[in-house]
């Protein structure tokens, strides 16, 4: 459900022409720790100085070791992504996911 409803508040923000401030949001880098693809978007758990967090983002092929760079859009906490029937505590979702 939340899935769902991430992807008509995203088609709606298009819509509007509010997604040019989100693409302009932080800029996250760090080491892939853990990834996952499901429901048309990669999750991985990434270690970026001295945190360790989740993130998810639109598919992309990456693997444990390799770096990347997210710009963040929103954090979500108590996220249950149905594809993978799993519940994250805290997530941020990014607009890109960029291998470095």
């Amino acid at each position: 459900m939340k899935t769902k409803l991430i992807k008509i508040f995203a088609a709606a923000t298009l819509a509007l022409g509010v997604s040019s401030a989100w693409a302009q949001g932080v800029i996250h880098q760090g080491e892939v720790i853990d990834t996952m693809n499901g429901g048309g978007y990669t999750y991985v758990q990434v270690k970026e100085a001295d945190k360790t967090y989740w993130a998810a983002g639109p598919q992309v092929e990456v693997v444990k070791g390799d770096n990347v760079e997210m710009s963040e859009q929103m954090w979500m906490t108590d996220f249950k992504s149905s594809s993978l029937d799993r519940t994250f505590d805290e997530i941020m979702f990014v607009g890109h996911i960029i291998k470095k």
